[in-house]
């Protein structure tokens, strides 16, 4: 028996492959990849590299090493999530978001049939210059825009979209980054800190730890600078956890080093900010960057270090040193926020102010700025809107704040020096903030009154009503970006509900709560097992890094991005690398290791042709002439596209629904209706809709025509767009109608006005019609007994 295991093993030490020699060489470009690489094909070229990856007989032997609860969690975890996008009704919706677990399971497969648990180092490693550069790139698509175009145009090789116009800057309030979202980028950026903290901490040459530091300065300035205050609060609890789960003799290091990134990254961004936006000074901030990452390796090399070996073996010191420390941070954070005083203006600056409701007059000293004074309430807040008070000159502003204002905020234009501005009732308008740069100033306006906050509490709000409407299997994925507006008491565009647990349970019911319960349930046991036994200062960082998943999930979209999920599972993956068991007899047996596998091989295998195949599909549409083809060839395409096609299959079967009723033979009068059928089973607005339009329509059955389209409607229920294109399509209806079916159309847009009171009923902001149409509700509410030439006539001089 002795002889057998060690010959199961003897290959792992055998002569290296192809691929495994090439692996270490394409690792940072694949995790660059599997991170920025956020479209389908994108996603369909991931899963077959891991395919690719997977052949041979060596990766059925290191995944039966690696298979762990954990293993099985992600596994888990991804399937549930790859599935969901086939019971999905929302399919261009749905599409997208299994590309993104596609290639978040495909970079975590890889690793674990080809990354080396001896090597764990350098995966690390490669993650974080990975991490580094994107941070890099985050800078420069806010200032310079050089390093960031180059990458804008590579990416769109892979239809990746990373357009120079919606990317880099939020004016005066936080850069946006690559990802156009700052929100993402910091919560990417988070696992790069922490992993540089790992790095930096165990590096043993002062080459390395130089090299380290800058990655650390780059990634904390651009941290920093997204000034995501969900991340910072999340990362904050996670720094916590960092040092409470390090070796105890290695926790006011670091919490010093800690530290001493802060000091440096507020001092660059000071520097770097003037600069964000473009400009002939764009390079600025892209040399802070650097510069950051030398400020911190030249503080811990000449202050820290030092600073710890005369602390070292003083208990007592080195407690009140922690203590201070702690107190003057605080002290720090205190007065940044309540230090004022004026300020030079040269554009708009907005300030907030909490006053009571009443009247109030201005007093100021300096130049009279022009200012636009308004107020919200909680229901505002949540919707974004405001109540005008005043819009003039500081000199004769007086205003009013309503009962129930939650907030008044000023917005001040002007050019010249502004040194106060104090309300009658002695409140100050904060101005200039002397210990933040402008852009963390200008964000924290409004802190006790922060929309944002708010409006996420009426996302949670809806996606719990989403839940509760399907809550074994949800609505798939992409569901709630489809069916969010049916729930909705006031429309809002939203693809995701800011909250990865509701999120899950909205997507994917019970079934997918529970998949991602096991996820970090399993991720956590295996942590604190593995803790017992070995004192690795990975574990601890790994922690932390589980802790920001776990806080940061909480209040944001992250996880529901290819850009996060895809480092979440190659975090994971070191994870099982970490825990994985060398010993023989600790092995599974070469069976289940096979079997596993296959799994993963089925999964990416099938999902990959799965996507491929909805690409082939668009392709060819894309390609199609129609004007040199036949109506049965057109129909046969369509066909074709629709079969390959299992998601976004919706106008395949619209146009083959269409073409074929068109045809008059009873063939195609049964694929028609076919078509009508299966498109209506989703009760999506676009796809009843177009069946009402192209099938019913036509066929002159109007009740079904009207059903059809208040079935769409009540996916649509809060938005107005889709009900003022519901009336519309209404009233270009009656226009190819008889006399004789008047009366089934007064009595349809009867009903679907009924449908709109009813819905007006739990609106906070009612639906209104446009003029046109609403004009067509009122006269078809006003006819009474008139039918026939009698309606048709009224009917026709109220719509002309």
């Amino acid at each position: 028996m002795a002889h057998k295991n060690q010959m199961a093993s003897t290959p792992l030490s055998a002569a290296p492959s192809l691929l495994d020699t090439i692996f270490p060489w394409v690792l940072p470009v694949l995790l660059f990849f599997s991170i920025t690489g956020t479209s389908r094909f994108a996603a369909a070229l991931l899963g077959a590299v891991f395919l690719v990856f997977s052949i041979g007989r060596l990766p059925p032997r290191r995944l039966r090493e690696r298979l762990s609860p954990l293993t099985l969690a992600v596994f888990l975890y991804a399937l549930v999530c790859l599935c969901s996008g086939l019971w999905s009704h929302f399919g261009s919706y749905a599409v997208r978001e299994s590309a993104k677990t596609l290639a978040a399971f495909s970079i975590f497969g890889i690793l674990l049939v080809r990354a080396r648990r001896e090597k764990l180092r350098g995966l690390l490693q490669a993650l974080n210059a990975v991490l580094a550069v994107i941070a890099l790139l985050c800078i420069d698509a806010s200032s310079l825009q050089l390093l960031s175009r180059g990458f804008s145009w590579v990416m769109g090789l892979f239809k990746a979209g990373y357009p120079m116009d919606s990317i880099g800057y939020e004016t005066g309030v936080r850069i946006t980054g690559i990802f156009s979202n700052a929100n993402v980028s910091a919560g990417l950026l988070a696992f790069g800190l922490l992993i540089s903290l790992y790095l930096l901490r165990s590096a043993a040459e002062e080459r390395e730890k130089l090299g380290v530091c800058v990655a650390l300065g780059v990634q904390a300035l651009a941290f920093f600078l997204s000034f995501s205050m969900g991340a910072m609060a999340a990362f904050a609890v996670t720094c916590l956890v960092y040092v409470l789960c390090s070796a105890k003799g290695t926790r006011l290091s670091l919490f010093l080093l800690m530290l001493e990134c802060v000091v440096a990254t507020v001092l660059c961004a000071f520097a770097a900010t003037p600069f964000l936006g473009g400009g002939g000074a764009g390079v600025v901030p892209v040399l802070a960057a650097i510069v950051c990452g030398l400020l911190i390796w030249a503080l811990d090399r000449f202050v820290g270090r030092r600073l710890l070996a005369r602390l070292d073996g003083h208990d007592k010191a080195v407690a009140i040193f922690t203590a201070a420390l702690v107190a003057l941070a605080a002290v720090y954070v205190l007065l940044a926020y309540s230090l004022t005083g004026g300020i030079t203006l040269s554009g708009t600056l907005s300030r907030a102010v909490y006053p009571d409701a009443g009247s109030y007059t201005v007093s100021f000293e300096g130049i009279d700025a022009s200012v636009v004074i308004y107020s919200q309430t909680e229901p505002e807040l949540m919707m974004h809107t405001n109540t005008p008070l005043y819009e003039g000159s500081l000199s004769g502003a007086s205003f009013t704040v309503p009962e129930g204002s939650r907030v008044v905020w000023f917005e001040l234009a002007g050019d010249g020096d502004l040194s106060s501005l104090t309300l009658s009732d002695g409140t100050v308008l904060p101005l200039g903030y002397k210990l933040l740069p402008d852009f963390a100033a200008n964000r924290l306006q409004g802190l006790w009154a922060n929309q944002n906050f708010i409006q996420r509490l009426v996302f949670f709000r809806d996606g719990m009503k989403l839940f509760s409407a399907s809550p074994l299997i949800g609505w798939g994925a992409g569901g709630v970006e489809g069916q969010l507006t049916g729930v909705q008491s006031f429309y809002y565009e939203s693809k995701y509900i800011h909250n990865q647990f509701i999120q899950i349970m909205d997507e994917a019911g019970v079934l997918g709560l529970a998949a991602f319960a096991f996820l970090l349930g399993s991720a956590l046991w295996m942590l604190v097992r593995r803790r017992k036994t070995d004192a690795d200062p990975v574990l601890a960082m790994l922690a932390a890094c589980l802790t920001m998943m776990i806080a940061h999930s909480l209040t944001e979209v992250v996880w529901s991005t290819q850009v996060y999920q895809s480092a979440v599972f190659v975090l994971f993956a070191v994870l099982i690398l970490h825990c994985a068991e060398p010993k023989a007899e600790s092995i599974p047996s070469p069976a289940r290791g096979w079997t596993a596998m296959a799994a993963m091989w089925c999964v990416a295998a099938v999902f990959t042709g799965l996507l491929s195949g909805h690409l082939l599909a668009a392709r060819q549409m894309r390609n199609l002439d129609t004007g040199n083809i036949t109506p049965t060839e057109f129909m046969s395409a369509m066909q074709t596209m629709d079969r390959l096609d299992v998601y976004d299959d919706s106008d395949y079967k619209v146009n083959l629904m269409g073409n074929a009723l068109q045809t008059g033979t009873a063939i195609g009068q049964g694929l028609a209706s076919r078509c009508a059928r299966e498109l209506l089973a989703t009760q999506e607005y676009d796809a009843c809709y177009n069946t009402a339009a192209y099938y019913y329509l036509p066929l002159r059955d109007l009740p079904n025509f009207f059903d059809a389209v208040q079935t769409g409607l009540r996916q649509e229920r809060s938005n107005p767009d889709a009900w003022n294109s519901a009336f519309h399509l209404f009233k270009s209806t009656f226009e190819q109608l008889e006399a004789a079916d008047m009366e089934d159309f007064v009595s349809g847009v009867l009903s679907t006005g009924e449908q709109l009171d009813a819905a007006n009923a739990d609106m906070m902001a009612p639906i209104v019609l446009d003029d046109g149409n609403q004009a067509l509700l009122d006269c078809a509410r006003s006819l009474g007994s008139a039918t026939g030439e009698a309606a048709r006539t009224v009917l026709a001089a109220a719509l002309s």
